[in-house]
């Protein structure tokens, strides 16, 4: 049986630990559009540097590819890379398709459970998402047709406030 005082210590200690370590997530939806590569901004908070440990992602199907002489299938073209702007480091070498990285990623696919991805932002950064959604060059005589694709985005990790 747990007694106040030790419940008492476990909320001193959280409240303690919380002036040196938050949990924050920083969360971005955005529409891909079609037939272009650009990018979206996340500030990261000016309280103080964020480690970034993972992140989920989920995305629509709204492109279509079509193999010659077969039927149209849903297809998602878009394509990711991450940086720090402070920086200007990529985090990876090249456009990463989403469906490789992404969890929970599409509906009639889900996977569960983050994936790992660490990174150190200093304060006042900002992670750079850049995005490719075109359509790939067709091979076999199929036809690729890219639309307005959704992703949502949410990376987790750990702020450490300097103001403590």
């Amino acid at each position: 049986m747990t007694t106040q005082s030790e419940i008492t210590a476990k909320v001193l200690n959280a409240q303690n630990t919380q002036r040196y370590e938050k949990a924050l997530d920083l969360v971005r939806s955005f529409t891909a559009k079609a037939n272009t590569a650009e990018s979206v901004t996340i500030p990261i908070t000016n309280e103080g540097p964020f480690i970034l440990e993972g992140y989920n992602i989920a995305f629509t199907k709204n492109s279509t590819t079509t193999p010659d002489g077969g039927s149209a299938k849903a297809a998602c073209f878009t394509k990711l890379k991450f940086k720090s702007q402070a920086a200007g480091n990529a985090m990876s070498s090249d456009f990463v398709p989403v469906q490789l990285i992404a969890t929970p990623g599409a509906d009639d696919s889900p996977r569960y459970g983050s994936r790992p991805f660490y990174y150190y932002f200093p304060m006042g950064d900002a992670l750079i998402i850049e995005y490719d959604n075109r359509a790939p060059a067709a091979l076999n005589g199929e036809t690729n047709v890219s639309n307005d694709e959704r992703i949502e985005i949410c990376f987790t990790g750990k702020v450490y406030p300097l103001n403590a």
